[in-house]
């Protein structure tokens, strides 16, 4: 017993050795575990804080950068402005215009009509307006109201017109802001000095203002969606606001900071407007009307300006944590003892970041090249119009000179067209809004009016163009021709722009039947050049919008990478297919398949083919139309064209006279109305839904066609569901009005 005894405490003292051995164990695995996360959490905390600081300290950056930029576009706008009145002055002064000359002018070239300008004599500093105002009166009172108020403000306001009157071309000072008495409207101006004749081989200096308004320029000052807090303003060295953000409820930017800062402590003001005038830029932080800490950055447009941005936006905003989730990685990895699991999950994660990165990159790089390539091709067209006009006014006595100033006049602004629509074609369609209408054509006259466009531009740069049509089965198909035509312009178009002088374009187009279905038939287009050719790394990317071949043998060639990219749009819109082979400096050649739909042979199709319409002789002269025109040059364009063919025309400058004129006149007087949509007192929906509800049967049925700058679908709808026939788009194509008239003339109606 005694010896069992001694077992049993020999066995309960190993087994408390044992027990206590591993109750050490476990605290001390514990312990280490504890250690471990707690050193985990300290390091992660510490990551957090200085990844947070950095991140602060990028949005900080990144909101100062797009305060900076939406500065540098305002300053760009000021100088645009400037160099309007600069052109202005100059071509005043070298024709010795009188003021009434000036004034004249300066209304007719203003195409802008919230713009308007002022002509002041610095001697006594009264002006005269370039528009009257509600009183029917042209003078202008305010610059004198300046010159004889004996306050500070009114005294700078002298001085920054005459520096701005003594300044040189390029030099840009602003005036403002200031309101002009009779138009009850704030504005800013830019000036420079002009000479105007005066009688008796004089000439006397005058200040020329073109006078902004503040809500335009308001407008045009906003932050992007991702500041929705953050406000923008305007100011001058006094303080005053050019531009008001909608929180700023004081009299100055200096009033509103002391307010809610300073209280009546004038010294803080002071050392704050010393601040602003003595640095170009800097980040202030102060509270708002909420009580809140903002951050406020200024930044200076120069001497001559006098003008500051301010950008505010709530210091939580800039501060606002995000989570890292490489900082949960580094928790979960030591609780979890970074299992392979959670490894390959933030390899997942950071390789889906590192490629939105990429592709955030790419984005704002095909954006860049974007702003880049369509500012040199809206400028390249933009510079013909505006210098062949020019040159065109210096040779009115000679005719033929200027018939060929026109002529590039028209070529440059129909490539300034095409480059719109290109652009709003691949918006259309990037957004799902592009339809396809399906309709009976004839595919001869689709080819033919093609090659009429191509060929003058192949013959210019000596290109042999080559057209073959052949194995046709059916002439008539079934559609969309407007987007066919497209497609194949669009091929030839690139082929003659990218192939040398003396080269050769082949054009190919053929039939073939569908085994498997006799109600279509497979059409082939060929487009083959013997150009630069292509590498095989363009082509790769060759369909994605706004991308270019950028070498020494394409950047001479205008153009914005949107024509392949639509041609393949289209061709999938239409259910087909595109091959393109092509070898560098050897050639390139595009083959296109579309199943089309088939019409029998005796199938007429009721339609009027624009191209042949000069071509026939029909007599217009007893057809009138009434036009609801609103803009003079639109009208005087309208009426010379319908004047071309003899019909006679009425204008009404808006909806409600054109309903007027129309009630007021016989019966079946008017044969047609085309209806301006944009207009004053009643816009053109609303008159034509007026039209169609009246009483009498000729007014309510009498065809309306549109004829507007709204060409998109949902607007060509919106007419359709007022009540109106057609819609014809601007720029004006006379082949579309006349296609119209013969409609009327037939008084079949279907247009």
């Amino acid at each position: 017993m005694a010896q069992d005894n001694s077992k049993d405490n020999s066995a309960n003292k190993y087994t408390n050795k044992y027990t206590k051995k591993t109750s050490i164990q476990k605290f001390l695995l514990l312990l280490c575990n504890i250690i471990m996360i707690v050193v985990a959490l300290l390091s992660s905390y510490s990551y957090s804080i200085t990844t947070e600081n950095k991140s602060v300290a990028l949005r900080l950056d990144n909101f100062c950068d797009s305060t900076d930029s939406m500065k540098q576009l305002t300053e760009s706008y000021l100088h645009a402005e400037k160099g309007y009145v600069d052109n202005w002055a100059h071509y005043i002064s070298s024709n010795n215009m009188t003021i009434d000359e000036a004034i004249k002018f300066v209304q007719n070239i203003n195409t802008q009509g919230n713009r308007y300008a002022h002509f002041v004599d610095m001697d006594d500093f009264s002006a005269i307006s370039t528009i009257a105002d509600k009183n029917g009166n042209y003078s202008v009172n305010c610059y004198k109201t300046f010159y004889d108020t004996d306050t500070n403000a009114c005294h700078a306001m002298i001085k920054k017109m005459q520096n701005m009157f003594k300044s040189q071309s390029g030099q840009v000072y602003v005036l403002g802001k200031y309101r002009v008495d009779g138009l009850q409207q704030t504005v800013i101006s830019v000036g420079t000095r002009v000479y105007l004749n005066i009688g008796n081989n004089k000439t006397k200096p005058y200040l020329l203002l073109r006078l902004l308004p503040v809500d335009y320029l308001k407008n045009a000052c906003a932050f992007p969606t991702e500041y929705k807090s953050a406000e923008i303003s305007l100011i001058n060295s006094n303080g005053e606001y050019v531009i008001q953000s909608p929180s700023m409820k004081s009299r100055t930017f200096y009033d509103y900071i002391r307010g809610y800062n300073f209280q009546n402590d004038y010294n803080k003001v002071d050392e704050l407007a010393n601040k602003i005038k003595s640095s170009d830029s800097g980040l202030l932080q102060y509270k708002d009307y909420r009580n809140e800490n903002c951050y406020w950055y200024y930044s200076s447009f120069g001497k001559n300006l006098d003008l500051y941005i301010i950008g505010y936006i709530p210091v939580k905003d800039i501060n606002s944590v995000n989570m890292n989730w490489s900082i949960v990685a580094i928790i979960c990895g030591t609780v979890l003892f970074l299992t392979i699991l959670d490894t390959f999950y933030i390899l997942s994660i950071n390789h889906s970041l590192r490629k939105a990165a990429s592709e955030a990159e790419h984005a704002s790089q095909a954006k860049t090249q974007f702003l880049s390539t369509i500012s040199h091709d809206i400028r390249t067209p933009m510079n013909g119009v505006l210098g062949m006009t020019q040159i065109a006014k210096k040779h009115l006595n000679d005719p033929e000179y200027m018939g060929e100033c026109l002529d590039k006049v028209s070529l440059a602004g129909n490539h300034l067209l095409t480059l719109i629509n290109d652009i709003l074609d691949i918006s259309k369609i990037e957004s799902g809004k592009m339809a396809i209408s399906i309709e009976p054509f004839s595919l001869k006259d689709c080819v033919n009016e093609v090659v009429s466009i191509i060929r003058p531009q192949a013959e210019y740069k000596g290109i042999s163009l080559e057209v073959n049509m052949h194995d046709i089965i059916y002439e008539t198909l079934s559609a969309d021709p407007l987007r066919l035509n497209q497609i194949i312009t669009n091929l030839l178009t690139n082929a003659v722009k990218y192939t040398d002088n003396g080269g050769k374009v082949l054009f190919d187009i053929s039939q073939s039947r569908l085994p498997d279905d006799d109600e279509k038939i497979r059409l082939k287009i060929v487009v083959s050049d013997n150009g630069i050719g292509m590498t095989k790394e363009f082509q790769e990317t060759m369909y994605n919008s706004f991308t270019r071949a950028l070498d020494s043998r394409t950047n001479k060639i205008q153009g914005t990478g949107l024509g392949l990219a639509i041609i393949k749009q289209l061709v999938d819109l239409m259910n087909g297919s595109i091959d393109c082979k092509s070898e560098l400096r050897k050639g390139t050649t595009f083959t296109v398949y579309l199943d089309l739909a088939v019409l029998n042979e005796h199938k007429h199709l009721d339609t009027v083919n624009p191209d042949s319409l000069y071509e026939k002789n029909y007599d217009f002269s007893s057809l009138h139309v009434l036009v609801a025109e609103d803009n003079d040059l639109n009208w005087e364009i309208i009426k010379t064209m319908l004047s071309e063919y003899k019909v006679s025309c009425d204008r009404a400058v808006n909806g409600l006279e054109c309903i007027n004129t129309l009630t007021s006149s016989s019966k079946g007087f008017y044969d047609l109305i085309l209806m301006d949509i944009q207009m004053p007192v009643l816009n053109g929906k609303e008159a034509t839904r007026k039209i169609r509800e009246n009483e009498d049967a000729y007014i309510r049925n009498i065809p309306i066609v549109a004829m507007t700058a709204d060409a998109f679908a949902e607007d060509i709808k919106a007419c359709k569901e007022a009540g109106m026939n057609a819609h014809i788009p601007k720029p004006i194509n006379m082949k579309q009005i006349l296609s119209v008239l013969i409609t009327v003339l037939k008084k079949d109606y279907k247009f």
